[in-house]
């Protein structure tokens, strides 16, 4: 399984109203597309100083469900008409969940 991480710093403008209906965009873009097993997008909690704005957290299987998922028709349009117009930086990485890691998320949310 593979976790893609996304955070955004907006620029200065960007309204509550704008990132509120991101999220809404996101999450309906996110249903809509099989190869997403989980998906949670959001506000940085702002618990420490210099954290982005915003953040994804998508779930999928493997690299074709990555691929599935960043190159769709859906998402290519989303970042192009909503994400795109409100970010001054993005920073993405992919990370492998291991089956014990996966486990033991698991357990530990029991």
């Amino acid at each position: 399984m593979i976790a893609h991480l996304a955070t955004f710093t907006f620029r200065d403008d960007v309204t509550d109203a704008e990132i509120d209906a991101l999220a809404e965009d996101l999450r309906v873009m996110a249903a809509g597309l099989s190869s997403i097993r989980r998906y949670l997008c959001g506000r940085n909690l702002g618990l420490r100083p210099n954290g982005a704005h915003f953040g994804v957290i998508a779930l999928v299987d493997d690299q074709a469900g990555l691929d599935a998922y960043l190159d769709s028709p859906s998402h290519v349009e989303l970042v192009a008409q909503s994400i795109a117009p409100l970010v001054v930086a993005r920073h993405a990485l992919q990370l492998e969940l291991t089956p014990e890691w996966l486990e033991g998320a698991l357990e530990a949310a029991r």
